[in-house]
């Protein structure tokens, strides 16, 4: 997918007719607690008619984006690629499944940088760091030359400091990764989020809070103004809500607050799904859910959080998030009868209504969390012998005739 200002339809490659082929569900039996009442995982999976991919067409779609644009990158093409990339970012082009397409284009540019940071090949890092330096040289006054060379000094600053934390630096590169962190904040103070109308920079210039001395202090504006270019882009919220942990700049409790308040910031744009993308990614970082998640709210949120785009993405992220709910406050006993309810009621929702393809690559446990959700939604009918298809705008079960 290939972007510029002469195609105003955005794409011109896309996920259509490139998903990956349907594959055979193969449960594990590994999570006891995946049991499910008179059925096994492995009778649940073979009632199962509908799709089922290992990837879907969002997330397929993503790494065309960041493919074509790596290529151009390698190919030098830079004006057209600052083009594409302020076009994207100012016309808050929207790929499938809510990404901005100019956060991807970003990704595809930097995609060597990135990939010998997670080799930890320093010297190679820098070695695409002088590239983005050449770039800025060449066009001084362009934002998305900036927006390039501060995130690249971000990614190696983080990258320095997280290998830091485990102790596998230097004082010395500890240092570098201060510098990194200096050096962004430099370029950031020339070219003002606002002043240009650009997401873009906005989510980059908030990364800095990592970095700098009054990153505590100054992360919550920078949330806001981010909001403020993009309500309806959810890694804002998921961005923020890590630095709202206890291990960041929040406490349990500052991170409910902070949680309802991007969703009363966003509230007209997207509901209430701020709540839901918060929680989730509290979830992601920490493993579990953490205990001031507001189910009833979080439920409502993941609805609003579906809605926003409609995708089938979403709807498996949801689909597996329940279902571990389910699990879990099903093993937490009567304690948890309500949250039990609510849990189920959501899952059913989703499967019944939302659901049209699997992707497994959303599923956090794989093919047997998959069983487990069929199982608790529709048990009773294959209990019967019903088998599971795709009906309507989700799954139901069709009895087959003798």
């Amino acid at each position: 997918m290939l972007i510029t200002p002469s195609l105003l339809h955005v794409k011109t490659r896309t996920s259509r007719n490139r998903q990956d082929d349907a594959v055979v569900l193969r449960p594990r039996g590994e999570v006891a607690a995946f049991a499910i009442d008179g059925l096994s995982a492995d009778a649940v999976i073979a009632r199962l008619d509908a799709s089922v991919l290992r990837q879907g067409g969002e997330a397929i779609e993503w790494q065309c984006v960041r493919d074509d644009h790596a290529a151009m990158a390698e190919a030098g093409e830079w004006p057209d690629l600052l083009e594409a990339l302020r076009f994207a970012d100012q016309e808050r082009s929207m790929a499938s499944g809510g990404r901005r397409v100019a956060s991807l284009i970003s990704e595809g540019i930097r995609a060597s940088l990135l990939a010998a940071l997670g080799r930890q090949a320093w010297a190679a890092a820098h070695s695409d760091l002088a590239r983005f330096e050449a770039v800025m040289e060449m066009h001084p006054e362009d934002y998305a030359a900036a927006h390039l060379l501060a995130q690249a000094h971000l990614d190696i600053g983080c990258a320095m400091h997280d290998a830091a934390t485990r102790g596998q630096l230097s004082r010395d590169l500890s240092a570098e990764s201060a510098a990194h962190f200096a050096a962004a904040e430099d370029l950031l103070t020339v070219f003002d989020p606002i002043e240009e109308m650009s997401p873009l920079l906005a989510g980059t210039r908030y990364l800095l809070v990592r970095g700098i001395e009054d990153g505590a202090l100054l992360c919550r504006d920078w949330f806001e103004d981010w909001c403020d270019l993009d309500p309806q882009d959810a890694a804002v919220h998921a961005t923020h809500a890590l630095h709202m942990l206890p291990n960041w700049f929040g406490t349990l409790n500052t991170f409910e607050k902070e949680a309802r308040r991007a969703a009363s910031i966003t509230q007209e744009a997207t509901g209430k799904a701020a709540y839901a993308i918060f929680h989730m990614s509290a979830a992601e970082a920490l493993g579990d859910l953490i205990p001031t998640l507001d189910v009833e709210l979080f439920i409502e949120a993941l609805v609003d959080y579906q809605d926003a785009t409609g995708c089938q993405h979403r709807t498996n992220v949801a689909a597996s998030i329940l279902t571990g709910m389910v699990r879990d406050y099903s093993l937490a006993g009567p304690a948890a009868a309500f949250q039990l309810t609510k849990a189920r009621a959501g899952l059913s929702d989703v499967m019944w209504n939302r659901l049209k393809e699997i992707h497994l690559d959303c599923w956090a446990y794989g093919a047997d969390g998959i069983a487990f959700a069929l199982g608790q939604v529709f048990g009773p009918a294959l209990k019967r012998g019903a088998r599971i298809v795709r009906w309507g705008e989700g799954l139901g079960t069709r009895i087959p005739r003798n």
